[in-house]
């Protein structure tokens, strides 16, 4: 009996250490917000600001119209190291579309006390339609995390200023948008 017990302890024993490190870390409570997830295994809530959607128009190299996301704020409060992974954890609906439809990450230009991301442009007057800029949108790579949530993995980050938003079929207004924000130094 004693052979046995031994046996199952040092099973669990092995079991317990297989486990992933984050397996303890529980889900943001609502949609859209996002943790990171520090080295320790413990996590930080990124800053969660209000974006407003900006029209103007640039004059860059064209003349066009540009939709924009713009926060308030000349710098997150959250910040990492540039060397190494990211990794975030987004909470959304459900997790059970690929991460990339619904999740989008951004990085902003930080410009006086104002973040924006320029999302489309519009070339009027010349044969070149609205597009949507991609060049500011990150790609990355997601896995389920728990319920509702996916784990984020970005890797090689530059320095600057990004955000996350997460498109919440239940919002009714599009005037109001929430961004998780943090920075890369």
């Amino acid at each position: 009996m004693k052979i046995v017990y031994t046996l199952w302890a040092t099973l669990a024993l092995l079991f317990l250490f297989q486990l992933p490190v984050h397996a303890q870390v529980s889900e943001p409570d609502f949609i859209g917000e996002a943790f990171l997830l520090k080295s320790d295994s413990t996590t930080l809530q990124l800053d969660k600001e209000i974006g407003d959607f900006t029209k103007g128009v640039s004059w860059s190299s064209n003349s066009f119209n540009a939709l924009s996301l713009e926060i308030n704020g000349d710098k997150s409060q959250v910040r990492v190291s540039s060397n190494g992974t990211v990794q975030l954890v987004v909470r959304s609906v459900d997790n059970n579309s690929d991460p990339l439809t619904i999740i989008s990450l951004y990085k902003f230009k930080a410009k006086g006390r104002k973040r924006t991301v320029v999302l489309s442009k519009d070339n009027s007057g010349t044969a070149m339609k609205s597009r949507t800029m991609s060049k500011d949108m990150l790609r990355f790579s997601g896995k389920r995390f728990g319920k509702s949530s996916y784990l984020i993995s970005l890797n090689e980050l530059k320095s600057g200023e990004y955000g996350i938003v997460v498109s919440n079929p239940n919002n009714r207004d599009e005037k109001k948008i929430v961004v998780s924000c943090f920075a890369v130094d």
